[in-house]
């Protein structure tokens, strides 16, 4: 009996782990193969790259190389594919408690402290600015109504500042608010990014460490619930849509994270093979601005993210609630009493105590009913 060929061994094989992988683990390990593969067929780590024979040699890839290059992909992203915690723990700035993981920690995370508050000062200034020229608006409005002797509300200056915020909000729908737009973006845009951070003593060394800390600081905290002790459970016990969704947002997140880092490992691998090269030394932005969006993209993926995880334990926080046998609250207010107690027994607090209320018991004996329209 005639040995399979190599080909039909690799196939197969990819086949087989094909629907253990995804585009998380494909995409990353494509692009890596893919540059490494230019960079060898061009000779660039003997001299400077020969594009002819690259083109020639890649021209001549029969079956069997086409093989070896889904071989080499799949290693990559098996290689890979057990890394993804570790590399997104990495770019959210867990860097371990070593002297120089200290110093970078310092001065990463005093970056982003003075970030957060000129992000702070940037977004009052710029809200000052456009509520004064809105001001101005409604104060002319008024001094021309009162010299036309027709009724007005009164001197804007002398409202309350409820009264006040409501009429300047209502003034931006106004055709002579589009002085103001430009304001009006910028502080909107100076807002988001400061509500990327958490509180000034839990602020992270990277911006996709701020992202995930502002959610987990806040997803659930209307409701007295913690998001990193609640969402696992939650996961677990909510319905298969939901947990789909979230899987998907994950998905995003976790292919950002790894063409990110696999982007930066090919810029090393490049910067290596050119160092002597001249000019060709500059093809190793490439790959680093592809990391730099994929970065930029990771941040932006973990805000979708966090917030998916927000709505999916909005939806099944009284699903956690019934499985853990605990008593349904009334209103938010006791919901949040009884949360305290209940986030000490899942933190492991060992004197805490909270009061179950099981489901009664059916001692009818009755079969349950049977559905609409079922035989």
């Amino acid at each position: 009996m005639a040995s399979p060929s190599l080909p039909a061994v690799a196939l197969d094989l990819a086949g087989r782990i094909g629907r253990y992988f995804n585009i998380v683990s494909v995409v990353p390990a494509l692009f890596l193969t893919a540059w490494t593969t230019a960079l060898v067929t061009s000779d660039a780590w003997k001299a400077a790259p020969d594009l002819r024979l690259m083109v020639h040699r890649l021209a001549g890839i029969n079956l069997a190389g086409a093989v070896w290059l889904v071989l080499t992909t799949t290693m990559f992203a098996l290689f890979l594919h057990p890394l993804q915690l570790g590399m997104t723990r990495l770019l959210e700035g867990y860097w371990g408690s070593s002297w120089l993981s200290r110093i970078l920690l310092r001065r990463a995370i005093t970056h982003h402290r003075k970030r957060r508050s000129k992000l702070h000062r940037r977004y009052a200034e710029l809200a000052a600015a456009r509520d004064e020229i809105l001001l101005g608006q409604l104060v002319a409005r008024y001094e021309e109504r009162r010299a036309k002797n027709k009724n007005h509300q009164g001197d804007p200056r002398s409202w309350e500042t409820d009264r006040l915020e409501r009429a300047l909000t209502g003034q931006l729908a106004d055709d002579k608010a589009h002085a103001v737009t430009g304001l009006h973006a910028a502080s909107a845009a100076a807002e988001i990014a400061f509500d990327r951070y958490p509180q000034a003593s839990r602020v992270m060394p990277t911006r996709l460490g701020n992202a995930l800390r502002s959610g987990e600081d806040t997803i659930g905290s209307q409701y007295g619930l913690d998001a990193i002790l609640t969402a696992p459970h939650v996961a677990l016990i909510a319905p298969a849509e939901h947990v789909g969704y979230l899987q998907d947002s994950r998905q995003q997140l976790d292919t950002a994270v790894r063409l990110c880092v696999v982007a930066l490992i090919v810029t090393v691998e490049t910067a290596a093979c050119l160092l002597s090269d001249g000019w060709w030394l500059f093809v190793a932005l490439a790959p680093y601005l592809l990391a730099r969006i994929a970065y930029r993209s990771s941040v932006a993926a973990a805000d979708y993210y966090m917030a998916i995880v927000g709505t999916v334990l909005d939806l099944n926080r009284f699903k956690l609630y019934e499985s853990f046998h605990v008593k349904l609250p009334m209103n938010t207010v006791e919901e949040r009493w009884n949360n305290q107690k209940l986030m000490a027994v899942l933190d492991r607090q060992k004197n805490s105590s909270i009061r179950y209320e099981h489901p009664a018991a059916d001692t009818s004996g009755d079969p349950p009913p049977t559905p609409p329209r079922t035989p």
